[in-house]
């Protein structure tokens, strides 16, 4: 891969380093996805005309709480997304507040457009930058991940940003209300809003 430089506003290590925290500290197949999503991110980026430095922070970040034991998960998300409710909702959705946390907390990272994007890479939200899109889908559809229409999902993602999106979202709750998985209130009132775009938009 071209030689990444980080500024330091944006992340106080460089790509090398932040990828040997990773070694370290997630397991193999993990490590492994999060690589297949900075790769997969790298593609949209450019595609979308997106920061590749950018986007290769925040697929690199995404994931880096996900294996934490639940009450440090929990204490590091609450400090970035103070929400009661946080405490309640599925665990699933703590590890983006938490890598959020951590981003700004250990490595200074200043730029709100990163850590919004590493954040809510799980709920997804109502209002999402080019950056936050480019993450929510590369997580999803990264070569690793196997499941019934991931193909189209993929197709789409490098012909209409939106509406892969949107259907990444659908079909998200779809797999949540067939695992009788609790919806955070975020994630519901980020499918209302996406709806109602896209059919304003016409598609639907």
């Amino acid at each position: 891969m071209k030689m990444i430089t980080y500024q330091t506003n944006w992340l106080t290590i460089s790509r090398d380093e932040l990828i040997e925290r990773l070694r370290i500290k997630l397991s193999s197949k993990r490590f492994k996805h999060v690589l297949g999503v900075e790769a997969t991110g790298m593609m949209l980026a450019k595609r979308y005309h997106e920061s590749v430095e950018k986007t290769s922070i925040v697929c690199l970040m995404h994931d880096y709480a996900k294996e934490m034991p639940d009450a440090q998960l929990l204490e590091l998300a609450l400090a970035y997304y103070p929400k009661e409710d946080l405490r309640s909702a599925n665990g699933a959705i703590w590890h983006g507040f938490a890598a959020a946390q951590i981003c700004k907390q250990e490595f200074a990272c200043q730029d709100d457009e990163i850590l919004q994007a590493i954040a809510f890479h799980t709920t997804g939200q109502p209002d999402m930058s080019q950056l936050a899109k480019i993450l929510y889908l590369a997580d999803y559809i990264e070569p690793g991940r196997q499941f019934e229409g991931v193909d189209r999902i993929r197709k789409k993602a490098f012909e209409n940003l939106d509406q892969a999106c949107y259907d990444k979202i659908r079909m998200s709750f779809s797999h949540l209300m067939n695992q009788c998985t609790e919806i955070y209130p975020l994630q519901l009132e980020a499918y209302n809003a996406w709806t109602q775009r896209i059919k304003k938009e016409g598609v639907i």
